[in-house]
């Protein structure tokens, strides 16, 4: 369950899915021919994936990113879902491959960039994943899963202090992360602080 809500939250990060913040505050932006294709339907393996991985079918993404690579092997898009795909399967080494030949196709897909930041986190690189996430900050401030992302390593790597700070951020931002919070294990040792209790309104 870790993961799930964060793989849901990238799929609004894509632009698809439900009307959220996020979804909001950062669409990829996608060039004129890119746009026309997907308005043409030519990519409708990319759009498949995307539903597939919302709904936690990582060989269905998989697969329909495959097909969309096959087609255009120059898609950084469908190259990025794929690789969080994988890496949410099982097959983290290979999962990132495809999330960093996805950013070299594309260096300006800030979705990639959170996809990066996951890939990295599922490896246990929770540095390299906090920078990641950093770089989604730099583009769009107030991601509220970038967010949460970072309180959740400063968690995971002891610092409750800068943990519970980053929390009360990602919170301020969107108040649904408390209900997140209560649940996720990255906090489940906090249950007992006052301040955390405080936050997420236990």
């Amino acid at each position: 369950m870790k993961y799930i809500l964060l793989c849901i939250c990238l799929f609004s990060l894509l632009g698809c899915g439900t009307d959220t913040k996020t979804q909001q505050d950062s669409k990829p932006t996608t060039t004129a021919n890119e746009q026309a294709k997907i308005d043409q339907g030519q990519d409708a393996h990319v759009m498949v994936a995307k539903q597939a991985l919302s709904s936690g079918d990582y060989a269905k993404t998989i697969e329909e990113a495959s097909a969309s690579i096959k087609d255009n092997p120059n898609n950084a898009e469908a190259y990025s879902i794929r690789g969080f795909a994988t890496a949410l399967n099982g097959d983290t080494a290979k999962g990132l491959t495809d999330t960093k030949k996805s950013y070299d196709l594309d260096p300006n897909n800030v979705a990639n960039y959170y996809n990066m930041a996951m890939v990295y986190k599922l490896q246990g690189q929770l540095n390299e994943s906090k920078q990641w996430f950093e770089k989604v900050l730099e583009k769009d401030p107030s991601n509220t899963w970038s967010v949460y992302g970072i309180a959740t390593i400063y968690a995971d790597q002891g610092d409750d202090t800068k943990a519970l700070d980053w929390l009360e951020k990602a919170i301020n931002i969107d108040p649904s992360v408390k209900a997140v919070a209560a649940e996720q294990d990255h906090f489940e040792r906090f249950h007992n602080n006052a301040r955390f209790k405080t936050l997420v309104g236990l």
